[in-house]
């Protein structure tokens, strides 16, 4: 399973080829929580972003994508998210927390750009020299543990 997280973000971060410097932090980065307890998670990114999108990673190793949120708020069952896009980011709610909650959660964003705005070369007009891409994202998971 950790290959195909690999590949996940991996081909995530390919898509933000032309950015550098978002930082993405998630909180708390650990919480224990008794059977029907309510949480909530924090994912906040220093950058304009265009999709957001939350994942739930089981103790099976089962990698599950719970929202692409965007903007604005979304539910499904005891789970909602909610993104404000104004002050950069997102939030994710469990109510009545249940033993099949537990695992590794973590937000991952893409960032805005324009086409118009990112090169790849530094002057196509002489002689068309590639630039290397950097990203700079940081992240971290939270781990949630429901007993």
């Amino acid at each position: 399973m950790k290959r195909i997280l690999g590949a996940l973000l991996g081909l995530l971060s390919a898509q933000v080829c032309c950015v550098i410097g978002i930082q993405v932090e998630q909180s708390p980065p650990d919480l224990i929580l008794q059977e029907g307890a309510n949480s909530t998670l924090r994912c906040n990114y220093s950058a304009t972003v265009s999709n957001l999108q939350w994942f739930h990673q089981n103790p099976w190793g089962q990698l599950i994508n719970l929202f692409y949120i965007p903007s604005g708020t979304k539910q499904n069952g005891r789970l909602s998210a909610t993104t404000v896009t104004s002050e950069r980011y997102s939030l994710l709610h469990i109510s009545s927390s249940q033993t099949t909650d537990s695992g590794i959660y973590f937000c991952a964003v893409e960032p805005q750009y324009s086409p118009g705005t990112c090169s790849l070369y530094t002057n196509p007009q002489l002689g068309s020299v590639p630039l290397p891409v950097t990203t700079t994202s940081r992240g971290h998971l939270s781990s949630i543990c429901i007993a």
